[in-house]
């Protein structure tokens, strides 16, 4: 009966003596090791836009913003909502556009401070037709070096490439398809439609 009452005054006694195991944070920063999964970072030149990451979070921590009035797209981070599981970065496509960093302290009374988001912005392309968004510019860019010589067989692809060397000035949104539409950057319905005019 005795035995456990001993072994409490000796556990007491022991860290009495020994030094605080607690950390000096926030007075003393604390430095995560390298393997640490803190808060999401877009990187500009390895992101492409294509929203893979809002696609699998699974807390919908990540919100794709089109505005096509100027033609970009914005995936916003909101990181009161993010759970650091590192799943955007696993599924990235290019493996370059988002990392997890070693931030992981969020203190703000703030919730609409800028320290509380992470954005980048894409430029978007636009289908000559209907108005929709088609993809990133990067992404196209992205997958048609992925495909290779085969890229060259779709119109969309070429209109990319042709912007990487000249300005290309987009036509008007028509009233009704046409056969011209064809040789256009289009989205995928207002293609399958064209396709089907031309040849019906």
């Amino acid at each position: 009966m005795y035995l456990p009452k001993i072994r409490e005054i000796m556990e007491a006694l022991r860290s009495l003596f020994t030094p605080a195991f607690t950390t000096k944070y926030p007075l003393k920063p604390y430095i995560a090791p390298d393997e640490y999964r803190g808060f999401p970072k877009y990187y500009v030149d390895g992101c492409v836009g294509c929203g893979t990451c809002a696609q699998v979070c699974p807390t919908g921590a990540i919100e794709i913003i089109d505005d096509k009035e100027k033609g970009v797209r914005k995936l916003v981070i909101d990181y009161t909502s993010c759970a650091q599981c590192g799943q955007c970065e696993e599924k990235c496509i290019t493996g370059e556009g988002i990392k997890l960093s070693d931030h992981y302290s969020l203190s703000t009374p703030d919730l609409k401070a800028p320290e509380v988001y992470e954005t980048v912005e894409k430029d978007i392309a636009i289908c000559e037709i209907c108005g929709a968004v088609i993809a990133c510019r990067a992404h196209l860019l992205f997958v048609k070096e992925r495909l290779g010589a085969k890229s060259y067989a779709h119109p969309n692809f070429l209109i990319e490439t042709q912007r990487q060397f000249a300005e290309v000035t987009p036509s008007s949104i028509k009233d009704r398809i046409r056969r011209e539409d064809l040789i256009k950057e289009v989205c995928p319905n207002c293609r399958h439609k064209t396709v089907l005019k031309d040849e019906f």
